[in-house]
């Protein structure tokens, strides 16, 4: 598994090295990554993949657990996380969206992975 990413800036945490998950990791993560997901669902879902592709070494932060494949769960450990260490809401979409980016093609045509990220990056309706 190959991810170009080398490091990403999450703000306050700073600067986090970036690993490739194990492929059955990706494949849990962008499995759940849907035609038409709900707002939570994204922001679990890009929190997840912030979540998988840090180093180990962030203080605190929650591990992926391989045997029960709940990414969704996990996404949402991950999302408490970061905005308990102040990290703003929007920066995980845009950090998480730019990770799953880059791990979808490895399971998917490249035709979907830009039609998930033209739906994502469509203006929302306010809430």
């Amino acid at each position: 598994m190959k991810i170009e990413t080398q490091q990403i800036e999450i703000a306050p945490l700073g600067a986090v090295a970036v690993v490739p998950p194990s492929p059955s990791v990706v494949y849990d993560i962008v499995s759940e990554w849907s035609a038409s997901p709900s707002r939570a669902h994204i922001g679990r879902l890009t929190a997840a993949a912030i979540g998988v592709c840090c180093a180990r070494g962030v203080q605190g932060m929650p591990r992926y657990d391989v045997t029960t494949a709940k990414p969704i769960a996990y996404g949402g450990r991950i999302l408490d996380y970061l905005i308990n260490s102040g990290v703003d809401p929007n920066d995980i979409v845009v950090v998480g969206m730019q990770l799953l980016g880059e791990l979808a093609p490895q399971l998917v045509r490249r035709e979907e992975v830009q039609e998930k990220e033209d739906f994502i990056s469509a203006p929302q309706p306010a809430a």
